[in-house]
């Protein structure tokens, strides 16, 4: 083996191996039929007189979405590859959303299907709020705001912002509690 690839597997070893050793607190435990859910969440906010007079977090829990959506934004025009999770390498759109809110410390599902049952439903496209998945059959992306969203198209156009209604929506999940 090499050293590189020992390294990193000796590493998400130790890693699991102490993930493993922290029980999970009843409520954040959640399922739908045997899905795991994940909890909305709010990331990197700042409250109170003064808080976040450094950065975005200011402006409240929007600013977690503005974070998210910022992040997404700077892959692209990077390469769309099928069963891929690297947001420069290339990734499928799963693996694109799913490495995007993993960098906030949001693990989703891998696949779109799953993830299209994780958060909650924001009730329609009407009400999509930016960081909320869209989510299509067979797809899944980032909704950025003003009808658009971010996601890994294909092998043709790689990571690129789209009008929503390219396809027919299938639902919106909020991931980020707003």
């Amino acid at each position: 083996m090499h050293k590189k690839t020992l390294i990193t597997v000796l590493f998400t070893g130790l890693m699991m191996a102490g993930l493993a050793s922290f029980p999970a607190k009843a409520d954040t435990a959640l399922t739908n039929g045997g899905i795991p859910l994940v909890e909305p969440l709010v990331i990197n906010t700042v409250n109170g007189p003064g808080a976040g007079m450094n950065g975005p977090a200011s402006a409240g829990p929007s600013a977690a979405a503005d974070q998210v959506v910022s992040y997404a934004k700077q892959f692209l025009g990077n390469p769309y590859r099928y069963g891929g999770t690297s947001l420069t390498e290339g990734a499928d759109c799963s693996g694109f959303v799913q490495s995007v809110y993993k960098n906030f410390g949001i693990n989703l599902p891998r696949t779109s299907q799953d993830q299209a049952a994780a958060g909650v439903d924001a009730g329609g496209i009407e009400n999509a709020r930016p960081g909320d998945l869209i989510t299509y059959t067979g797809h899944i992306g980032i909704y950025i705001g003003n009808g658009q969203l971010i996601h890994a198209s294909g092998p043709e156009d790689g990571i690129k912002i789209s009008n929503v209604d390219f396809q027919p929506v299938q639902s919106v999940r909020r991931i980020l509690n707003q």
